[in-house]
Formats: structure tokens, C-alpha cells, sequence
């Protein structure tokens, strides 16, 4: 991978783009609300388009 990013990071990536579950089946899946999984993709994904840029 480009980044160095951490095995959380990764697996949040996993189950959104290689599962292609629902920002609700992940946070059923880790325990937490939507919103947070919502919240963490969108800074993940940002870090990531900077990394890319």
C-alpha cells in the first residue's frame, strides 16, 4: 500500500470497498454507532486523498 496505515485503518477499507458492507453493517460488525464509522471513512479517505495528491 502507499501509506502506512494502521491494521484498524485497514480493516475499516476491508469491509467498506472488499466486503462492500453498509456504514451500518460495519458499525453492528465493531461495536459502534454509524455515525462514528461515517466520521472515521470520511477522515480515512481524506488522509488518504492527501497521501494520493
Amino acid at each position: 500500500m502507499l501509506w502506512d496505515a494502521s491494521e484498524e485503518d485497514k480493516r475499516l477499507l476491508h469491509l467498506r470497498f472488499d466486503l462492500e458492507l453498509s456504514q451500518g453493517q460495519i458499525a453492528q460488525e465493531l461495536g459502534v454507532s454509524q455515525m462514528q464509522i461515517s466520521r472515521l471513512l470520511k477522515q480515512l479517505l481524506d488522509r488518504l486523498g492527501r497521501r494520493l495528491a
